[in-house]
């Protein structure tokens, strides 16, 4: 059932419309950004020959950048993705239809979070293909490049957990979108926050979302990352799903 209700969120995502508008966004701004790296990885290569000075590698001044950016910019696709998944289907009473069937919370949650984050490694497509374009001309470090996507997916799914929590109490799509966006930006905020302020607050940044994936966009596969990611999502699945089972419970007078 979970794959059903997963293949079925995609589809409707395709049907709809709204993720071809998305990938078309996508690979405008996100290709803007690397022609324009490129450019200037070029500029920085000319006058590192000039000036006899030691070469840089391609990976660290185009892909790691780039990896930054595409994580920014789906902090703007996440909530309008999870709010179209939730939000919406609620204000148009569809999500009473799950909740009044057979299917658990838990099998909704997980059959539209699983469809969602399909829908995001979809847009996700170009930004992993534009790098290999590198391979024509130079040499690419596959290492730090496949190190880079998987960060990449982690990342978007602690995103997408968060979102589809949040989503879970809103009936209007863009308050709900304003919330996810707004406590996505303070999460990222954090590391500033226990980087720059008083040093006994050290311990914040590692709560900040951007702050584990820089070990994954450097090539560095670490444990502690992976974990940190791991439990961010499985606990807003969690609760996700625990909202979900409370509201369900609410309607059939339990």
């Amino acid at each position: 059932m979970i794959v059903t209700l997963a293949q079925h969120e995609f589809t409707s995502l395709l049907k709809t419309g709204k993720i071809w508008k998305l990938l078309a966004l996508c690979q405008c701004i996100l290709g803007f950004i690397f022609y324009s790296l490129m450019e200037d990885y070029s500029f920085k290569s000319q006058q590192s020959l000039l000036e006899n000075n030691g070469s840089f590698g391609i990976t660290e001044e185009v892909i790691h950048p780039l990896f930054a950016w595409t994580a920014l910019f789906f902090f703007f696709i996440t909530p309008l993705l999870a709010t179209h998944s939730l939000t919406q289907e609620r204000k148009s009473h569809t999500l009473e239809l799950y909740l009044t069937s057979a299917i658990s919370s838990t099998q909704i949650i997980l059959g539209k979070y699983l469809g969602i984050l399909v829908g995001q490694l979809f847009l996700l497509l170009p930004v992993l293909i534009m790098p290999l374009l590198i391979t024509l001309h130079d040499r690419l470090d596959i290492g730090q490049f496949l190190s880079g996507i998987f960060g990449l997916i982690l990342l978007l799914s602690a995103t997408l957990s968060l979102s589809f929590f949040i989503a879970c109490f809103s009936k209007e799509p863009l308050i709900a979108a304003l919330v996810i966006f707004v406590t996505l930006f303070f999460l990222t905020l954090l590391e500033w926050i226990g980087s720059n302020l008083n040093p006994g607050l050290q311990w914040i940044k590692e709560f900040a979302l951007l702050y584990h994936c820089k070990n994954f966009l450097s090539g560095a596969i670490n444990t502690r990352d992976i974990l940190y990611y791991t439990v961010f999502s499985g606990t807003f699945i969690y609760l996700s799903v625990f909202r979900l089972h409370k509201e369900s419970d609410y309607r059939s007078g339990k």
